[in-house]
């Protein structure tokens, strides 16, 4: 059958066509016209010449506008199928809007999030300070039937306090209150190996001992209630201070010193000591003669004389402070030979010396007593 070869457009004028097949072949045309249909037989996709390349209809990228996410049949199956591990990490922060994560995996490095079990048992094995107990034992309890009170502090369920004095000295420790005549049981964080050592310390809350802190001192051997817990007070939340009355003043909470006479005085720079009179040891006195005046001692002024001029009296102050002096000696430095010379009594503190010749100073040294 012969094919009519068209090659002038036929205008259909809207008449529907039926069983139109597209030039179908393995290899593109030659030369096509921009809209012509092609069936690529090896792929089996309809395309058409853009004036470019053969384009698929249906390619994604050439598509445009919005696509309703119902009419994409497994977009939601897909979407949740994703692990968060495949989605780019967050760069702000991410909100959990109040809801918990759960099933996490215990932490390895530093920077990861901990589970509640992971920190709980983390701090359960705690061994050096302990939650505080809300009051402390200094005497034996009977843990099987729990009086109404501990330690002066009335307890309730869940409460815990410290067994310090139990007369089974392997019954000391950290225990969990339940109610007046129930038992005791050891504090969760206080019932294992490990967890109570020596130098595993608490503080007591209330009671007769509150704001005290104790430290247990015993080797740990074992589980507690294998071995005896020993706890000493190490610390107290207050002391109570008394004045002997030695000396020492105690006004509210400041300490002074007492001072027994006017003899001492105190102030900013300390305790400063006065004229101690010659009865309780001193002298009374606050020169070297008025001492001497007073206990009743003889003073002594040594020096040399200076230039002595020929029949004129020389003046030497001595400083002794008193008339009843001996007669003074001259002796000659060269020499050590004593030598006479004219001496009187100026006043308390002053004698003159009058020589027959002049004499160049440091040529005699002088004493006088009184």
């Amino acid at each position: 059958m012969a094919v009519t070869d068209f090659r002038d457009p036929l205008r259909l004028n809207k008449l529907p066509v039926r069983g139109l097949v597209p030039e179908t072949s393995s290899s593109a045309p030659a030369s096509p016209a921009e809209g012509q249909l092609w069936t690529d037989s090896v792929n089996h996709v309809l395309k058409f010449w853009n004036l470019t390349t053969w384009k698929n209809p249906l390619d994604r990228a050439d598509h445009t506008g919005t696509q309703s996410a119902s009419t994409i049949s497994d977009l939601a199956a897909t979407v949740k199928n994703y692990r968060l591990d495949e989605f780019a990490a967050p760069t702000a922060v991410v909100s959990l809007n109040g809801q918990r994560a759960v099933n996490g995996a215990d932490p390895t490095a530093g920077s990861d999030l901990a589970t509640k079990a992971y920190v709980d048992n983390a701090r359960a094995g705690i061994a050096g300070v302990k939650d505080p107990v809300r009051a402390v034992a200094t005497t034996n309890v009977n843990l099987a039937a729990l009086p109404a009170s501990v330690g002066g502090v009335t307890l309730a369920s869940g409460d815990s306090f410290l067994a310090t004095a139990q007369t089974t000295g392997t019954q000391n420790g950290i225990y969990s209150y339940s109610a007046s005549g129930g038992a005791a049981t050891r504090r969760q964080d206080a019932d294992a190996t490990g967890e109570v050592l020596d130098g595993t310390m608490v503080a007591v809350a209330e009671g007769t001992d509150a704001g005290s802190q104790y430290i247990q001192t015993a080797v740990a051997s074992g589980a507690p209630g294998a071995w005896t817990q020993t706890w000493t007070k190490f610390s107290t939340g207050g002391q109570t201070y008394t004045a002997d009355g030695q000396g020492i003043e105690l006004s509210g909470t400041t300490f002074s010193l007492e001072l027994a006479d006017a003899t001492l005085a105190k102030s900013a720079a300390g305790l400063t000591i006065g004229l101690v009179s010659v009865a309780k040891g001193g002298t009374g006195a606050t020169t070297a003669a008025g001492a001497r005046t007073a206990l009743g001692t003889v003073g002594k002024y040594a020096a040399n004389v200076p230039a002595v001029t020929a029949g004129t009296p020389l003046n030497i102050t001595h400083g002794l402070n008193t008339l009843d002096i001996k007669e003074p000696t001259l002796r000659e430095i060269s020499t050590g030979e004593l030598v006479g010379g004219k001496f009187i009594v100026v006043d308390a503190n002053t004698v003159s010396l009058t020589l027959a010749a002049s004499y160049a100073a440091n040529t005699f040294s002088v004493t006088v007593i009184g």
